[in-house]
């Protein structure tokens, strides 16, 4: 399959994940170095409509995708060595693409149903990812506002946690948000990042990224020790809980599809 075929296709996947996700990504995606950093591409992965000049029209795709409030559009200047880079993102993201948007095993109730295998249908694997996050993000009672939020990136010196570059840094879970690694949305569990580590991060282990940079690991646990962050992933309970909540979510979409099927069965057929 082409590059420029394959990003088309799963297009509204990477916008659903901006979309219910991680509201942030969009942001990054419209910038410059972190297309080029991510898909080693010349073009930000979108743009605003608003902020396309006559001239550049035709180096963006012409749909046109609506979230946050923005209308952008894709751009159309890809290259074959983005396709690999495609794939890794989608991964390191949990987004399901090529073969995994065809059914696994069908479930009993969902036998028959014509949305298994549908053609660039939305992969339920997104919902259940996103509502692990939403779940993990609530845990416990801690609250913190935006301000609290600048005070920790004051702590590391207004620089990346993991390289200690300047510049526009941006919001990292050290133990991923997700239900692997059950990271959660604690300030303890927050560092600032550059675009190029937080992108090339994506869904590793702090430990797992920074390797031997044994001086930068030793500053994050510091800065968990700090906010009283101690890690939920060796909780073996809570990972049953939290696989059986991703497992029901798709449970919850087969029930509500047969319950829709039926109905509108019975509407045909009266």
């Amino acid at each position: 399959m082409k590059v420029g075929q394959f990003v088309r296709q799963h297009a509204h996947l990477i916008f659903d994940y901006c979309r219910t996700i991680d509201t942030t990504e969009l942001s990054r995606l419209q910038d410059p170095q972190y297309s080029k950093d991510t898909f080693d591409i010349n073009y930000p992965f979108c743009r605003p409509v608003s902020e396309i000049t006559p001239d550049e029209h035709t180096r963006y795709y012409n749909a046109t995708h609506h979230l946050h409030g923005l209308q952008v559009r894709m751009t159309s200047q890809w290259f074959s060595k983005s396709l690999p880079l495609m794939r890794q993102y989608l991964t390191n993201r949990g987004i399901s693409y090529g073969e995994s948007l065809q059914p696994e095993t069908p479930s009993p109730t969902a036998q028959g149903r014509s949305i298994r295998g549908r053609h660039r249908g939305n992969a339920i694997g997104n919902a259940q990812n996103a509502f692990v996050r939403h779940l993990l993000s609530r845990i416990g009672g801690e609250q913190f506002s935006a301000e609290q939020w600048k005070s920790v990136i004051s702590e590391f010196g207004q620089r990346c946690a993991y390289c200690d570059a300047e510049g526009d840094l941006v919001m990292d879970h050290v133990i991923p948000i997700n239900r692997t690694a059950l990271g959660e949305h604690r300030l303890g569990n927050l560092v600032p990042a550059c675009r190029t580590c937080n992108a090339t991060k994506a869904g590793q282990d702090y430990r797992a990224f920074l390797g031997q940079r044994d001086d930068r690991i030793t500053t994050i646990n510091a800065h968990m020790a700090r906010y009283d962050y101690v890690p939920i992933g060796e909780n073996e309970k809570l990972g049953q809980i939290i696989e059986l909540a991703h497992q029901d979510v798709r449970q919850l979409a087969d029930r509500y599809a047969t319950i829709i099927d039926t109905l509108l069965a019975e509407d045909d057929s009266s």
